[in-house]
């Protein structure tokens, strides 16, 4: 016979029974025990004027096939050696934004913790095949926000949602991932250094249990979980058919602030994220515009006099004409108007100070992060910007 804590974990892993099907047997048979002793002619008659025949007799042979005792220990015995827990819908610490949803999640297997109730939570959410500027972007945005006290939500997959962890970790704040696969799986398996971090700072959370591979079908279904542990989406970068405008949208049937990156006109990956905008999400501009409508405040780094760069002007006026979106070192030459070995030197040396990166070869961006530490440069405090005939514009801020 099994105990309790078993037949829980055994009706939270019948990933093949629908949600909303495993809800409504659990709601008229009391309990996950009495699921797992339902007999046959009680689950056609749960489900019978509901449902056609051939779900209810799929319905049965799924939970028949899954009544097997050893299995079920050797599989809970598991999830507890991984440092795995199972919080389930209605119990201590669930999630209260997950419990109005329609398909509430039976429960959830968690590594780590689980966002605290009493603190604000933003998902930073995005397209897996982004732009160094989107990246960059990202990142900003999870780093801000994790300093001001937000907790970070995102899926922990490549591109802008694994830039919005490193952002809130680099901060040193809280920073949840939401899996379409079991906690103890790492997808995209380039993320593990990424997943244990998570892991660390926050916590990995997934409806699915240990050992579930990431599935296409997983992946729309976690996105409700993202929307519902947050207060609010960020949507960096998404083309017209990314998941995260998935997300978007089911944080605006549960009644959740949405913010869009503004994007270039005709941008691919701005496409998604200028249509919500359109639609009526609100254009984020910089992270402090989430910040505002929470009445927090952004915390700032002193800047002391040791920290302050002084470029010579070739340096400087290079460093003018660099964006977060790469630029080749020859359309650098040919917008500056200066000679190839000037600009050649002056990008070694913004390299080396940490104000330029490559992140393509012979393609230079500004790096944002160490120019806010310098704070200021030459007079300017973080990136230069420009006016219209492209001279900076002292004392403007970005």
């Amino acid at each position: 016979m099994l105990k309790e804590e078993e037949y829980r974990f055994w009706y939270c892993s019948l990933i093949r029974v629908g949600i909303v099907i495993r809800n409504r047997l659990k709601e008229s048979l009391g309990s996950p025990e009495g699921v797992y002793r339902a007999q046959k002619g009680a689950v056609e008659q749960l489900l019978g004027p509901f449902y056609p025949e051939h779900t209810v007799e799929r319905v049965w042979g799924e939970l028949e096939r899954s009544r097997r005792e050893e299995v079920i220990r050797r599989g809970h015995a598991r999830m507890k050696e991984l440092g795995i827990r199972l919080v389930m819908a209605g119990e201590e610490g669930f999630p209260e934004g997950l419990l109005t949803l329609p398909d509430c999640p039976s429960g959830l297997f968690v590594k780590g913790e689980l966002p605290a109730a009493g603190a604000p939570a933003a998902a930073v959410v995005g397209s897996r095949e982004c732009s160094y500027y989107g990246r960059n972007t990202a990142k900003t945005v999870g780093k801000i926000l994790a300093e001001a006290g937000v907790q970070v939500v995102s899926g922990l997959a490549r591109g802008i949602d694994a830039a919005g962890h490193e952002g809130a970790l680099e901060a040193g704040g809280k920073t949840f991932g939401i899996l379409g696969c079991g906690p103890d799986v790492v997808y995209p398996r380039e993320n593990r250094g990424l997943y244990e971090l998570v892991a660390e700072a926050g916590g990995l959370i997934s409806e699915y249990p240990p050992g579930t591979g990431p599935a296409a079908w997983h992946f729309p279904a976690r996105n409700r979980i993202i929307s519902g542990l947050s207060d609010c989406v960020a949507v960096v970068e998404a083309g017209m058919r990314s998941g995260s405008l998935i997300t978007a949208s089911l944080a605006l049937e549960q009644g959740k602030d949405i913010w869009a990156a503004p994007g270039r006109m005709g941008d691919f990956l701005s496409r998604g994220t200028n249509r919500l905008i359109r639609d009526g999400a609100m254009p984020l501009t910089a992270p402090e515009d989430i910040l505002d409508s929470w009445h927090l405040k952004r915390k700032r780094s002193k800047i002391s006099g040791k920290t302050r760069l002084s470029l010579d002007k070739s340096a400087e006026k290079v460093y003018s004409y660099l964006d977060f979106d790469p630029k080749s070192g020859e359309q650098i030459r040919a917008e500056s108007g200066l000679e190839s070995e000037i600009v050649a030197a002056a990008l070694v040396r913004l390299e080396l100070e940490g104000l330029a990166v490559q992140p393509f070869r012979h393609y230079y961006a500004v790096k944002r992060d160490k120019g806010e530490q310098y704070g200021e440069v030459s007079g300017y405090r973080g990136v230069p910007c420009k006016g219209k005939d492209h001279q900076e514009i002292p004392g403007a801020k970005l």
